[in-house]
C-alpha cells in the first residue's frame, strides 16, 4: 500500500495495516534543509533540482508504532576546508519508535530512536494526527554535519593547502635564541673562575 508523505496521517492505522509509503519529493519541500544548503549555480537552461526518496514501512508492538525505511538523496554544502560546493549524501536508514507517552522503553530494538509525542499534545496531536514530512525532515537534518568537509579520498583543494603548510622547513631550524650567546658567555666566565 502506498500513500503520500504530505498531509496528516494516522500512524496507528498505518501500523495496523503494516502499510508502506514510498515517495520522491523535491528538496524544496524540506525548507529547513534548504536553508542549510548551498545554492548551486546551474548553467542556463538547467533546472535540475535534488530529489529526496523516502521509503517507510509501519508496524506496531503494544502501544508503540515503528517506522523502518530508507532515505536517499543529496544536498549541496560548502566544504569548510576548501570553501567549494560539494554534493553531500543524506542516504541512510530510518529506525523510529513513536509513542504518545513519556516512558522508559525496555526492549526497544537495537538502533531505534524513541520519539515521544507528549511534547506535541499541547497542540492536540496524537498518533492519529501526525504530519510525516517534518518527521522526515528532522531525519535529514540529523544527517547534515555541523562542519561539512569532503570525505576521505575525495579531492579537496583545502587538503592540499594544509599539506603545503606542513611540508615547509622544520620550524625548529628557524628558531633564533637571542640569549644563547649570553648563556655561552656566562658559561665561559664561570669556567675561568
Amino acid at each position: 500500500m502506498s500513500r503520500s508523505l504530505t498531509g496528516q496521517v494516522n500512524l496507528r492505522e498505518l501500523a495496523r495495516q503494516e502499510a508502506s509509503i514510498e515517495a520522491e519529493l523535491p528538496l524544496s519541500d524540506f525548507e529547513r534543509v534548504v536553508a542549510l544548503s548551498t545554492p548551486c549555480d546551474n548553467k542556463v537552461g538547467e533546472s535540475e533540482e535534488s530529489v529526496i526518496r523516502v521509503s517507510l514501512r509501519f508496524s506496531e508492538n503494544h502501544d508503540l508504532v515503528f517506522l523502518r525505511g530508507d532515505l536517499e538523496g543529496s544536498v549541496n554544502l560548502t566544504c569548510q576546508r576548501c570553501m567549494e560546493v560539494m554534493d553531500y549524501s543524506l542516504a541512510g536508514p530510518v529506525k523510529l519508535a513513536v509513542s504518545e507517552t513519556e516512558r522508559e522503553v525496555e526492549g526497544l530494538p537495537k538502533g531505534f530512536e524513541l520519539i515521544c509525542l507528549l511534547d506535541t499534545n499541547d497542540l492536540g496531536l496524537e498518533l492519529e494526527e501526525v504530519h510525516l514530512l517534518p518527521l522526515v525532515e528532522d531525519e535529514l537534518l540529523l544527517r547534515i554535519p555541523l562542519v561539512p568537509m569532503h570525505g576521505e579520498g575525495a579531492e579537496c583543494s583545502g587538503r592540499a593547502r594544509i599539506g603545503e603548510v606542513s611540508d615547509e622547513a622544520d620550524p625548529k631550524e628557524n628558531i633564533t635564541r637571542p640569549f644563547s650567546a649570553l648563556a655561552d658567555l656566562m658559561a665561559s666566565k664561570g669556567k675561568g673562575h
